[in-house]
Protein backbone atom coordinates (compact mmCIF):
# COMPACT_ATOMS: atom_id res chain seq x y z
CA UNK A 1 0.00 0.00 0.00
CA UNK A 2 1.51 3.38 -1.01
CA UNK A 3 2.14 6.26 1.37
CA UNK A 4 -0.38 8.31 -0.59
CA UNK A 5 -3.09 5.70 -0.07
CA UNK A 6 -2.35 5.53 3.65
CA UNK A 7 -2.63 9.30 3.88
CA UNK A 8 -5.93 9.29 2.02
CA UNK A 9 -7.31 6.59 4.31
CA UNK A 10 -6.19 8.34 7.49
CA UNK A 11 -7.66 11.60 6.19
CA UNK A 12 -11.12 10.11 6.51
CA UNK A 13 -10.81 9.99 10.28
CA UNK A 14 -11.02 12.92 12.67
CA UNK A 15 -7.99 14.44 14.43
CA UNK A 16 -8.43 12.40 17.62
CA UNK A 17 -8.41 9.16 15.66
CA UNK A 18 -5.26 10.12 13.76
CA UNK A 19 -3.51 11.17 16.97
CA UNK A 20 -4.40 7.85 18.61
CA UNK A 21 -3.05 5.92 15.63
CA UNK A 22 0.25 7.84 15.72
CA UNK A 23 0.69 7.13 19.44
CA UNK A 24 -0.17 3.47 18.84
CA UNK A 25 2.47 3.17 16.12
CA UNK A 26 5.14 4.53 18.46
CA UNK A 27 4.62 1.79 21.01
CA UNK A 28 4.02 -1.36 18.98
CA UNK A 29 6.44 -3.66 17.22
CA UNK A 30 6.96 -3.94 13.49
CA UNK A 31 4.78 -7.06 13.16
CA UNK A 32 1.81 -5.34 14.79
CA UNK A 33 2.30 -2.29 12.58
CA UNK A 34 2.08 -4.49 9.49
CA UNK A 35 -1.19 -5.99 10.74
CA UNK A 36 -2.68 -2.52 11.20
CA UNK A 37 -1.54 -1.44 7.75
CA UNK A 38 -3.18 -4.57 6.30
CA UNK A 39 -6.43 -3.69 8.07
CA UNK A 40 -6.27 -0.21 6.52
CA UNK A 41 -5.85 -1.86 3.15
CA UNK A 42 -8.91 -4.05 3.85
CA UNK A 43 -11.09 -1.00 4.37
CA UNK A 44 -9.92 1.11 1.45
CA UNK A 45 -13.34 0.46 -0.16
CA UNK A 46 -15.16 0.66 3.15
CA UNK A 47 -15.85 4.37 2.69
CA UNK A 48 -17.13 6.54 5.53
CA UNK A 49 -18.75 9.95 5.36
CA UNK A 50 -19.15 12.54 8.06
CA UNK A 51 -22.68 13.71 8.75
CA UNK A 52 -24.05 15.51 11.84
CA UNK A 53 -21.10 14.33 13.89
CA UNK A 54 -21.63 10.65 13.07
CA UNK A 55 -19.86 8.31 10.66
CA UNK A 56 -21.87 6.00 8.47
CA UNK A 57 -21.34 3.76 5.46
CA UNK A 58 -21.69 5.63 2.18
CA UNK A 59 -24.25 4.70 -0.46
CA UNK A 60 -21.44 3.20 -2.52
CA UNK A 61 -21.23 0.28 -0.12
CA UNK A 62 -24.81 0.23 1.10
CA UNK A 63 -26.46 -3.20 1.14
CA UNK A 64 -29.67 -2.46 3.01
CA UNK A 65 -32.84 -0.87 1.64
CA UNK A 66 -34.33 1.99 3.65
CA UNK A 67 -37.75 2.27 2.02
CA UNK A 68 -38.53 -1.43 1.90
CA UNK A 69 -42.27 -0.78 1.44
CA UNK A 70 -41.54 0.58 -2.03
CA UNK A 71 -40.14 -2.75 -3.26
CA UNK A 72 -42.66 -4.47 -5.51
CA UNK A 73 -40.51 -7.01 -7.37
CA UNK A 74 -37.59 -9.24 -6.39
CA UNK A 75 -35.62 -11.54 -8.68
CA UNK A 76 -33.41 -14.34 -7.32
CA UNK A 77 -31.15 -16.42 -9.58
CA UNK A 78 -28.77 -19.28 -8.81
CA UNK A 79 -25.92 -20.75 -10.86
CA UNK A 80 -28.01 -23.84 -11.73
CA UNK A 81 -30.36 -21.86 -13.95
CA UNK A 82 -33.15 -21.49 -11.40
CA UNK A 83 -34.81 -18.08 -11.30
CA UNK A 84 -37.57 -16.98 -8.96
CA UNK A 85 -39.63 -13.89 -9.72
CA UNK A 86 -41.42 -12.49 -6.69
CA UNK A 87 -43.95 -9.80 -7.46
CA UNK A 88 -46.32 -7.86 -5.24
CA UNK A 89 -49.87 -8.52 -6.42
CA UNK A 90 -51.31 -5.31 -5.03
CA UNK A 91 -50.61 -2.70 -2.37
CA UNK A 92 -50.88 -5.26 0.39
CA UNK A 93 -47.47 -5.61 2.05
CA UNK A 94 -47.62 -9.41 2.14
CA UNK A 95 -49.63 -10.26 -0.95
CA UNK A 96 -47.03 -11.60 -3.39
CA UNK A 97 -46.95 -14.09 -6.26
CA UNK A 98 -44.02 -16.28 -7.39
CA UNK A 99 -43.22 -16.86 -11.07
CA UNK A 100 -46.63 -15.44 -12.00
CA UNK A 101 -48.21 -18.69 -10.80
CA UNK A 102 -48.01 -19.41 -7.07
CA UNK A 103 -49.06 -17.44 -4.03
CA UNK A 104 -46.07 -16.71 -1.83
CA UNK A 105 -45.89 -17.75 1.82
CA UNK A 106 -46.48 -14.71 4.01
CA UNK A 107 -43.77 -15.70 6.47
CA UNK A 108 -41.22 -16.16 3.66
CA UNK A 109 -41.74 -12.75 2.06
CA UNK A 110 -41.86 -11.06 5.47
CA UNK A 111 -38.50 -12.60 6.35
CA UNK A 112 -36.92 -11.60 3.06
CA UNK A 113 -38.12 -7.99 3.22
CA UNK A 114 -37.14 -7.68 6.86
CA UNK A 115 -33.69 -9.05 6.05
CA UNK A 116 -33.22 -6.70 3.09
CA UNK A 117 -33.90 -3.69 5.29
CA UNK A 118 -31.97 -4.88 8.37
CA UNK A 119 -28.66 -6.18 7.00
CA UNK A 120 -25.52 -4.16 7.64
CA UNK A 121 -21.85 -4.36 6.77
CA UNK A 122 -19.88 -6.00 9.54
CA UNK A 123 -16.47 -5.74 7.90
CA UNK A 124 -14.70 -6.15 4.56
CA UNK A 125 -13.39 -9.53 3.55
CA UNK A 126 -9.69 -9.84 4.35
CA UNK A 127 -7.15 -9.83 1.56
CA UNK A 128 -6.21 -13.45 2.23
CA UNK A 129 -9.83 -14.67 1.96
CA UNK A 130 -11.00 -12.37 -0.82
CA UNK A 131 -10.15 -14.60 -3.81
CA UNK A 132 -11.76 -17.68 -2.25
CA UNK A 133 -14.93 -15.74 -1.42
CA UNK A 134 -15.21 -14.27 -4.92
CA UNK A 135 -14.49 -17.61 -6.61
CA UNK A 136 -17.31 -19.20 -4.62
CA UNK A 137 -19.70 -16.45 -5.69
CA UNK A 138 -18.74 -17.00 -9.32
CA UNK A 139 -19.65 -20.69 -9.19
CA UNK A 140 -22.31 -20.94 -6.47
CA UNK A 141 -23.49 -17.43 -5.64
CA UNK A 142 -27.12 -16.32 -5.62
CA UNK A 143 -27.93 -13.01 -7.26
CA UNK A 144 -30.73 -10.94 -5.71
CA UNK A 145 -32.18 -7.82 -7.33
CA UNK A 146 -34.79 -5.49 -5.85
CA UNK A 147 -37.08 -3.30 -7.96
CA UNK A 148 -39.53 -0.49 -7.37
CA UNK A 149 -41.86 0.59 -10.19
CA UNK A 150 -39.72 -1.39 -12.65
CA UNK A 151 -36.55 0.45 -11.64
CA UNK A 152 -33.69 -1.47 -10.05
CA UNK A 153 -33.07 -0.29 -6.51
CA UNK A 154 -30.28 -2.62 -5.43
CA UNK A 155 -28.59 -5.82 -6.56
CA UNK A 156 -25.97 -8.04 -4.95
CA UNK A 157 -24.61 -11.57 -4.98
CA UNK A 158 -24.90 -13.76 -1.89
CA UNK A 159 -21.96 -16.04 -1.29
CA UNK A 160 -20.93 -18.50 1.37
CA UNK A 161 -21.46 -18.13 5.08
CA UNK A 162 -18.65 -16.91 7.30
CA UNK A 163 -16.60 -19.56 9.14
CA UNK A 164 -18.19 -18.61 12.47
CA UNK A 165 -21.70 -18.77 10.91
CA UNK A 166 -22.52 -15.30 12.22
CA UNK A 167 -22.67 -13.62 8.83
CA UNK A 168 -22.73 -14.13 5.08
CA UNK A 169 -20.44 -12.81 2.36
CA UNK A 170 -22.02 -10.49 -0.21
CA UNK A 171 -20.88 -8.48 -3.20
CA UNK A 172 -22.67 -5.44 -4.59
CA UNK A 173 -23.37 -5.39 -8.31
CA UNK A 174 -20.65 -3.67 -10.36
CA UNK A 175 -18.15 -3.68 -7.48
CA UNK A 176 -15.15 -5.88 -6.74
CA UNK A 177 -14.90 -5.79 -2.93
CA UNK A 178 -16.96 -8.38 -0.98
CA UNK A 179 -18.11 -7.73 2.56
CA UNK A 180 -19.19 -9.75 5.54
CA UNK A 181 -22.87 -8.91 6.06
CA UNK A 182 -24.96 -9.53 9.14
CA UNK A 183 -28.07 -8.41 11.00
CA UNK A 184 -26.91 -6.76 14.24
CA UNK A 185 -29.80 -8.25 16.23
CA UNK A 186 -29.58 -11.69 14.61
CA UNK A 187 -27.01 -14.35 15.48
CA UNK A 188 -26.57 -16.59 12.48
CA UNK A 189 -25.93 -16.66 8.75
CA UNK A 190 -28.37 -15.10 6.32
CA UNK A 191 -28.71 -17.39 3.28
CA UNK A 192 -31.82 -19.29 4.51
CA UNK A 193 -33.60 -15.97 4.92
CA UNK A 194 -33.34 -15.58 1.13
CA UNK A 195 -34.77 -19.06 0.51
CA UNK A 196 -31.34 -20.49 -0.29
CA UNK A 197 -30.82 -24.19 0.36
CA UNK A 198 -27.49 -25.84 -0.49
CA UNK A 199 -26.51 -22.90 -2.72
CA UNK A 200 -29.66 -23.41 -4.78
CA UNK A 201 -33.17 -22.05 -5.15
CA UNK A 202 -36.40 -24.03 -5.09
CA UNK A 203 -39.74 -22.48 -6.01
CA UNK A 204 -41.48 -24.80 -3.55
CA UNK A 205 -39.77 -23.10 -0.63
CA UNK A 206 -41.61 -19.88 -1.53
CA UNK A 207 -45.04 -21.27 -2.28
CA UNK A 208 -47.97 -20.81 0.04
CA UNK A 209 -48.96 -24.14 1.59
CA UNK A 210 -52.65 -23.32 1.41
CA UNK A 211 -54.41 -25.80 -0.88
CA UNK A 212 -58.07 -25.37 0.11
CA UNK A 213 -59.71 -22.15 1.18
CA UNK A 214 -63.43 -22.70 0.66
CA UNK A 215 -66.06 -20.76 2.52
CA UNK A 216 -69.12 -22.83 3.39
CA UNK A 217 -71.39 -20.98 0.96
CA UNK A 218 -69.01 -21.57 -1.96
CA UNK A 219 -69.08 -25.37 -1.66
CA UNK A 220 -71.45 -27.02 -4.12
CA UNK A 221 -70.41 -30.63 -3.74
CA UNK A 222 -68.14 -32.88 -1.68
CA UNK A 223 -67.41 -36.41 -2.79
CA UNK A 224 -65.43 -38.89 -0.73
CA UNK A 225 -64.25 -42.13 -2.33
CA UNK A 226 -62.80 -45.03 -0.37
CA UNK A 227 -61.38 -48.37 -1.45
CA UNK A 228 -64.31 -49.74 0.49
CA UNK A 229 -67.43 -48.40 -1.26
CA UNK A 230 -69.45 -48.66 1.93
CA UNK A 231 -67.54 -45.65 3.28
CA UNK A 232 -67.98 -43.46 0.19
CA UNK A 233 -70.50 -40.64 -0.14
CA UNK A 234 -71.52 -37.56 -2.09
CA UNK A 235 -72.75 -34.44 -0.35
CA UNK A 236 -74.67 -31.79 -2.30
CA UNK A 237 -75.49 -28.40 -0.80
CA UNK A 238 -78.23 -27.08 -3.07
CA UNK A 239 -80.42 -28.61 -1.89
CA UNK A 240 -78.55 -30.19 1.00
CA UNK A 241 -78.54 -33.96 0.69
CA UNK A 242 -76.27 -36.93 1.41
CA UNK A 243 -75.98 -39.91 -0.94
CA UNK A 244 -74.18 -43.22 -0.55
CA UNK A 245 -72.17 -44.91 -3.30
CA UNK A 246 -75.44 -46.36 -4.70
CA UNK A 247 -76.83 -42.82 -4.97
CA UNK A 248 -79.33 -43.62 -2.26
CA UNK A 249 -80.46 -40.78 -0.07
CA UNK A 250 -79.11 -41.11 3.48
CA UNK A 251 -80.45 -39.44 6.58
CA UNK A 252 -77.70 -37.13 7.75
CA UNK A 253 -76.64 -35.57 10.99
CA UNK A 254 -76.92 -31.83 10.33
CA UNK A 255 -74.41 -30.85 12.97
CA UNK A 256 -71.73 -33.12 11.49
CA UNK A 257 -72.47 -31.96 7.96
CA UNK A 258 -72.18 -28.27 8.81
CA UNK A 259 -68.99 -28.95 10.73
CA UNK A 260 -67.55 -30.55 7.61
CA UNK A 261 -68.63 -27.67 5.37
CA UNK A 262 -66.89 -25.22 7.69
CA UNK A 263 -63.63 -27.19 7.69
CA UNK A 264 -62.24 -26.24 4.28
CA UNK A 265 -60.97 -22.77 5.11
CA UNK A 266 -57.19 -22.40 5.30
CA UNK A 267 -56.31 -26.06 4.84
CA UNK A 268 -52.54 -26.21 4.43
CA UNK A 269 -50.22 -28.96 3.32
CA UNK A 270 -46.91 -29.52 5.08
CA UNK A 271 -44.76 -29.29 1.96
CA UNK A 272 -44.57 -29.83 -1.79
CA UNK A 273 -42.67 -32.82 -3.14
CA UNK A 274 -40.99 -33.42 -6.49
CA UNK A 275 -41.27 -37.21 -6.89
CA UNK A 276 -44.83 -37.39 -8.25
CA UNK A 277 -43.83 -40.07 -10.79
CA UNK A 278 -43.34 -42.53 -7.93
CA UNK A 279 -47.13 -42.51 -7.50
CA UNK A 280 -48.30 -42.68 -11.11
CA UNK A 281 -49.04 -46.42 -10.97
CA UNK A 282 -50.46 -46.47 -7.45
CA UNK A 283 -54.13 -46.57 -6.54
CA UNK A 284 -55.09 -43.97 -3.93
CA UNK A 285 -56.50 -45.17 -0.63
CA UNK A 286 -58.85 -42.21 -0.42
CA UNK A 287 -60.04 -39.53 -2.78
CA UNK A 288 -61.67 -36.24 -1.84
CA UNK A 289 -63.36 -33.98 -4.39
CA UNK A 290 -64.52 -30.46 -3.48
CA UNK A 291 -66.26 -28.73 -6.38
CA UNK A 292 -63.61 -29.10 -9.11
CA UNK A 293 -60.60 -29.78 -6.86
CA UNK A 294 -59.39 -33.35 -6.38
CA UNK A 295 -57.16 -34.71 -3.63
CA UNK A 296 -55.88 -38.29 -3.96
CA UNK A 297 -54.48 -39.63 -0.69
CA UNK A 298 -51.97 -42.45 -0.30
CA UNK A 299 -51.27 -44.54 2.81
CA UNK A 300 -47.93 -46.19 2.28
CA UNK A 301 -47.11 -49.29 4.31
CA UNK A 302 -43.63 -50.20 5.47
CA UNK A 303 -43.59 -53.32 3.30
CA UNK A 304 -44.55 -51.34 0.20
CA UNK A 305 -43.01 -52.51 -3.05
CA UNK A 306 -41.70 -49.05 -3.80
CA UNK A 307 -37.95 -48.64 -3.70
CA UNK A 308 -38.15 -45.17 -2.19
CA UNK A 309 -38.11 -45.40 1.61
CA UNK A 310 -39.38 -41.84 1.86
CA UNK A 311 -42.75 -43.04 0.61
CA UNK A 312 -43.27 -45.39 3.51
CA UNK A 313 -46.23 -44.78 5.74
CA UNK A 314 -45.83 -42.39 8.61
CA UNK A 315 -48.53 -42.35 11.28
CA UNK A 316 -48.73 -38.54 11.30
CA UNK A 317 -48.46 -37.86 7.58
CA UNK A 318 -49.78 -38.97 4.22
CA UNK A 319 -48.82 -38.24 0.64
CA UNK A 320 -51.45 -36.73 -1.63
CA UNK A 321 -51.77 -35.57 -5.22
CA UNK A 322 -53.64 -32.33 -5.78
CA UNK A 323 -55.53 -31.96 -9.07
CA UNK A 324 -53.40 -34.67 -10.68
CA UNK A 325 -50.32 -32.45 -10.87
CA UNK A 326 -48.98 -31.58 -7.41
CA UNK A 327 -47.50 -34.10 -4.98
CA UNK A 328 -47.81 -32.83 -1.42
CA UNK A 329 -47.27 -34.01 2.11
CA UNK A 330 -50.25 -33.60 4.43
CA UNK A 331 -50.52 -34.00 8.17
CA UNK A 332 -53.19 -36.22 9.65
CA UNK A 333 -54.24 -33.86 12.41
CA UNK A 334 -54.97 -31.16 9.79
CA UNK A 335 -56.83 -33.32 7.26
CA UNK A 336 -58.55 -35.82 9.53
CA UNK A 337 -61.43 -33.37 9.91
CA UNK A 338 -62.19 -33.51 6.16
CA UNK A 339 -61.10 -37.06 5.33
CA UNK A 340 -64.14 -38.56 6.97
CA UNK A 341 -66.47 -41.28 5.69
CA UNK A 342 -70.22 -41.57 5.42
CA UNK A 343 -70.53 -43.07 8.91
CA UNK A 344 -69.34 -39.75 10.33
CA UNK A 345 -72.13 -37.86 8.58
CA UNK A 346 -75.20 -40.03 8.77
CA UNK A 347 -77.64 -39.96 11.63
Amino acid sequence: MSVKNIKNTIARFNFKSVFAIIILFLFINKSSRNIIIEKFHDIKNYTFIKFSGKSTVSNYNKFHIDNIESIDEIILSDRNGNTIFLKKKNKSFNNWIANNQYNVRNDAIKTLLSTASSIRIKKPVSINAEKKVIDFMATSGIKVSFYSNKSKVLSYTIGSNTPNHLGTYMLLENTSKPFEIHIPTHHGFLSPRFGIQNNSLDINSWRSHNIFNYQKNSIKMIKYLSNDDNYSYTLFTDPLRLLNYKNELITMDSSSVFKLLNSFTSLNCESFKNNINDFKDLIPDECLIINSDTLKVYHMSNDSNTANDELNFNVSRKHAILNNKELILIQDYVFNKVLININDLKK
